[in-house]
């Protein structure tokens, strides 16, 4: 016992715990079989790997590629298992099963690569005490879906030189924990993808060879990895495992087990490890809560997201040179924050065949002159672009006003409603509807709607509680009337109104119906309506 306590003392990097009350304990006693390693159904970790006495065998997780790590005192608590002539439960496979040299000259027994110890704290057959030991100890599973490692991160220079990193992707020595396939090789995230979304692999699998996608059905898992953490989602019609969200890649270039190259390439960090500390991937599209417009439309990285006022009938009106200065926002997966509605969330393929993601029917954009995440110098540029939110009142568009003739033919209009080309500023409805104002209506009064709203049907009444507004619009300029029962929004003391007639988003028919200007549209130079 004074021993015990002494390896237990001098070991405690390696040992939590000497006592044999351990969760992982079984209650069954396996009765001595005859083959040398046996199959056996353990009532907490299911089928287990033991000698032919019952006695549980373990896996060392720095020992991932493949030698043991575990020397000197090490092993006096974890002594190495070998027999010099396997016989095998049925279920085993003999290729499964190799030896090992040890450094001091021992020979130890390896399954699938990993070599196999005892615990010196199991007490009886079907013990599994060192189970989860420092995290760096699990019980032998024949089936492992994965394993979790623990070793030296080793990225390579622009020489091919080896440079070791720690787990902040600095260089240094540090031994980091991560998860392997169950023969250990490194498993990979890559910082641009977003929740259960790959934003690297092509639709052609071209670039496959460089980060190949990691698939496997998730079934026995070591002790210290939840299943519910894990998933699987769709790329182009092949699977892929995710981790936290997070799809999972090997690297093309790792060649040896236990390789861990791709944790520099191309720059430290872009491909990170995954690991129990590695927080859920973030959604595609979030929330974020900016200090000069609250909440706000962001990518993955919290980078802002804008619309394009002439967007107005949900389309892209941004191309060519636009692009370079406003890039598109696609997500194939949207994955959303709490507070979105699936519902609200589109794409649409654009003149040049690329696709974008939409929000209430308004294509997303970045701004190039966004430096950081929270950046939204984009917003009130030119005053046609303005930071998406997700919870605007109105909007302000600028768009041909168009009308239509007395053959139903269209005819566009200048803003002085005479005709001709020209682009008007105005204001819509969070959807790109179009508001108007009625000339014979007087400050904060409806001349038009009649009691019984017979007429409503031609130009209803519109309103909405006004709360966020892009930033070129005041909200001090808003109020609500009463008309006859029903509230109506003015601006500027002007009711506003939809028109019937303006069947499709970002439609304007009304300006000249039924006559040019006798119902204007609203906007920052509209005058305030004359007194009663």
């Amino acid at each position: 016992m004074k021993r015990l306590i002494y390896l237990c003392v001098t070991f405690v990097f390696l040992l939590q715990s000497c006592g044999s009350d351990d969760d992982g304990a079984s209650n069954q006693n396996p009765e001595p079989g005859e083959n040398t390693v046996r199959l056996v159904d353990n009532s907490v970790h299911g089928k287990i790997l033991t000698d032919s006495e019952g006695n549980t065998l373990y896996f060392f997780s720095r020992d991932h590629n493949g030698e043991s790590a575990c020397i000197d005192g090490c092993l006096d608590i974890w002594p190495v298992f070998y027999e010099e002539s396997l016989t095998l439960d049925a279920g085993l496979e003999s290729a499964d099963f190799g030896e090992i040299t040890r450094s001091d000259g021992a020979k130890q027994i390896t399954y699938k690569g990993w070599p196999l110890y005892y615990f010196d704290n199991d007490n009886s057959p079907g013990d599994t005490n060192g189970d989860k030991i420092n995290d760096i100890w699990y019980v032998a599973k024949p089936d492992y879906s994965l394993m979790y490692v623990q070793a030296q991160l080793v990225g390579r220079d622009a020489n091919g030189n080896d440079v070791n990193y720690k787990s902040d992707y600095t260089p240094g020595d540090e031994l980091t924990f991560y998860m392997t396939d169950a023969e250990g090789n490194t498993l990979y995230t890559f910082i641009n993808d977003t929740k259960d979304n790959n934003n690297f692999t092509a639709e052609d699998f071209s670039n496959d060879g460089v980060w190949p996608v990691f698939d496997i059905n998730i079934d026995k898992l070591p002790s210290i990895l939840n299943p519910d953490d894990f998933g699987t989602i769709n790329v182009f019609g092949k699977s892929q495992v995710a981790y936290k969200g997070w799809p999972l890649y090997y690297f093309g270039q790792d060649e040896e087990r236990g390789d861990n190259y791709g944790i520099n390439f191309p720059a430290a960090g872009v491909w990170p490890i995954a690991n129990v500390d590695t927080t859920e991937a973030p959604n595609s599209v979030r929330i974020s809560d900016n200090a000069t417009h609250g909440n706000i439309l962001t990518d993955a990285k919290g980078n802002s997201l804008y619309f394009f006022s002439r967007d107005h009938k949900g389309e892209s009106a941004c191309t060519d040179g636009c692009l370079d200065i406003w890039p598109v926002f696609y997500t194939d997966v949207v994955t959303l924050d709490a507070g979105f509605e699936a519902s609200d969330f589109g794409e649409i393929t654009r003149g040049d065949g690329s696709k974008q993601t939409t929000y209430k029917g308004w294509p997303l954009y970045y701004f190039e002159n966004d430096n950081s995440p929270g950046d939204t110098n984009g917003d009130k540029v030119n005053d046609i672009w303005y930071v998406a939110k997700p919870d605007y009142s109105l909007m302000y568009v600028q768009a041909q006003l168009v009308g239509r003739d007395g053959d139903g033919n269209d005819v566009n209009y200048k803003s002085d409603y005479t005709p001709g080309d020209e682009l008007t500023f105005y204001i819509t409805d969070a959807e790109g509807n179009t508001l108007y104002t009625f000339i014979n209506d007087t400050k904060d009064t409806n001349n038009f709607t009649a009691e019984d709203f017979s007429n409503d049907a031609v130009w209803p009444v519109f309103h909405i509680d006004i709360d966020k507004l892009p930033s070129i619009l005041n909200a001090a300029d808003f109020g609500t009337i009463d008309v006859y029962g029903r509230s109506q929004l003015t601006y500027k003391g002007w009711p506003l109104y939809y028109f019937g007639q303006d069947e499709e988003r970002g439609d304007n028919y009304g300006i000249n119906f039924p006559a040019a200007g006798v119902w204007p549209i609203a906007n920052i130079d509209t005058p305030e309506a004359p007194a009663p």
